[in-house]
């Protein structure tokens, strides 16, 4: 029987994922929002990343706002035209307005 290992329950989540550069300045990417967890997330995009990056991003999110998180890829899956990736959230923060 499949066991999850998951540290944290999932929630689907049908939103947009903004991907920044170090300096959170610039956006270098723009990802798909599946679903996302206190501890992480999962979401696709057609900009490739590495294992272990170090992303900035924000979410959108109906009941918590907008969310400031930096993040580090731990896994990948290529499908047909974009990347799944999961991420591990290292801060979550209230965007300030």
């Amino acid at each position: 029987m499949f066991e999850d290992k998951r540290r944290a329950p999932r929630h689907r989540h049908d939103s947009v994922l903004e991907i920044y550069d170090q300096s959170g300045r610039l956006i270098v990417g723009v990802g798909k929002l599946v679903d996302f967890s206190m501890v992480g997330a999962c979401f696709f995009t057609t900009k490739r990343l590495a294992d272990g990056e170090r992303i900035n991003a924000r979410l959108r999110l109906l009941q918590e706002g907008v969310l400031d998180i930096s993040a580090h890829v731990v896994w990948s899956r290529k499908q047909a035209n974009a990347v799944f990736y999961g991420i591990e959230f290292d801060l979550v923060k209230k965007a300030r307005r």
